[in-house]
């Protein structure tokens, strides 16, 4: 986790902690370590979900606000986009500056989490110009396996499409470290897991926001780490762009994580990706074969159930005079 620090900072001292990256990036449980160690993330937080049971951690003002300025722009309110940049009227611009005013000077660490906050950096950096940035990141197969498992309904017809936001919001936390190291801090969520403490430590050190030690609140089970050598083969292959992007992020971050995309360069790379390829293509042909036996079944009950159920129903349909007789 390498920057710098060198003071620029606004009005009476104040480096809010502002943590962004792309969706399914390890920023909620990142926000919980900072929350937990002392930082002020919102009066009004988002309330948790199936998909982050500890809650997002999210400030509410913040996130309508990034929501309210992508629908002006076109944009899903997801911010699953490649558009650059986003425009801001000059009334989401007042909106934006209240929005810092109301937060600020209250004499205590404070800061907020939102993954769209990545798509309005330079918005950010210019209205809190002591602002740092903790800019997280997660291994590309990660990210787009877990927007897939969520059924997220933007790439049922487009997958690729998970990539292609991937690249773009993490090609942004780039491009915007490159050009403030002294505000930003980049981090792989694999780090945070591995060293909480230290990350906390690299938020004192190198961007000078005063926070305590995180708490103990890991749950392995909410960030899934997936070491199965064929996705990153697969996106080699087919996206080596973004095993590129993946590895300078890592070499800014200073992070050696383990399951790192390296066995892509070497010789058993064809093998993994074979083996990959075609395990994918035997679940999908089980899956599709339950699914068709399952409807099958189905449409069996359902018929059985009609015959039973036919004679009676004639019975209730006869005209009363049978009846009686």
């Amino acid at each position: 986790m390498s920057a710098g620090v060198t003071a620029s900072d606004g009005p009476g001292g104040e480096r809010p902690l502002i943590i962004c990256g792309m969706h399914r990036s390890g920023t909620s449980f990142v926000a919980s370590l900072v929350a937990g160690a002392g930082v002020h993330l919102g009066d009004k937080l988002l309330e948790s979900s199936p998909g982050n049971p500890r809650g997002h951690f999210e400030d509410v003002g913040i996130l309508e606000f990034h929501r309210t300025a992508l629908v002006a722009n076109g944009i899903v309110s997801e911010g699953y986009t490649t558009q650059s940049p986003i425009a801001l009227s000059p009334s989401l611009h007042r909106l934006a500056t209240e929005l810092v005013a109301t937060r600020a000077g209250r004499d205590r660490t404070w800061g907020w989490k939102e993954p769209r906050t990545t798509l309005f950096l330079d918005v950010w950096r210019r209205l809190l110009p002591g602002g740092r940035f903790l800019l997280m990141f997660r291994r590309p197969w990660e990210v787009v396996d877990s927007l897939y498992r969520r059924g997220e309904t933007a790439f049922r017809h487009n997958p690729a499409f998970a990539l292609d936001i991937w690249l773009h919001y993490n090609r942004l936390a780039l491009e915007f470290a490159a050009r403030h190291p002294e505000a930003t801090l980049v981090c792989e969520a694999a780090q945070a897991v591995a060293d909480p403490r230290g990350l906390c430590n690299s938020i004192r050190q190198r961007l000078g926001v005063p926070l305590g030690d995180p708490p103990d609140c890991y749950d392995a089970s909410l960030l899934r780490q997936d070491a199965d050598a064929g996705r990153p083969a697969l996106l080699a292959a087919m996206c080596p762009e973004a095993i590129t992007l993946y590895r300078q992020l890592q070499e800014l971050a200073g992070s050696s994580a383990a399951a790192s995309p390296e066995s892509v360069e070497c010789d058993t790379a064809p093998t993994a990706l074979r083996a990959h390829l075609l395990a994918e293509w035997q679940r999908s042909a089980v899956h599709e074969h339950t699914g068709a036996a399952a409807r099958g079944q189905r449409g069996r009950s359902t018929r059985g159930s009609e015959r039973l159920q036919w004679p009676r129903l004639a019975w209730w349909r006869r005209p009363p005079s049978r009846r009686a007789a």
